[in-house]
């Protein structure tokens, strides 16, 4: 997990690209507070096609924002289940 002042270093570099590039001033302070805020300027910058800097900086915070949950684990029994599929399917070649 990030820290805060990771969050705000990555916040502070979109804010100066997006200012260079497309004229736009965001909040810094409010951008690492704020999920709304940050949801709208990160969709915002991503679709930035013609400054694709802008765009990856968007995808940067808001991995940093809004980390995807890890995935949930298979259960054992599906994984027996699989395993036991792929045993039989080897098993049924020779």
């Amino acid at each position: 997990m990030a820290s805060d002042s990771e969050r705000l270093a990555v916040a502070a570099h979109l804010h100066v690209l997006m200012r260079r590039k497309m004229g736009r001033v965001t909040d810094v302070e409010w951008l690492v507070r704020n999920a709304e805020y940050a949801q709208e300027i990160i969709r915002l910058a991503c679709q930035q096609a013609e400054h694709p800097e802008v765009a990856d900086w968007g995808a940067r915070l808001s991995a940093m924002l809004f980390p995807k949950p890890p995935p949930a684990p298979v259960p054992v029994s599906a994984r027996v289940a699989a395993v036991a599929a792929v045993t039989r399917y080897v098993g049924g070649l020779r």
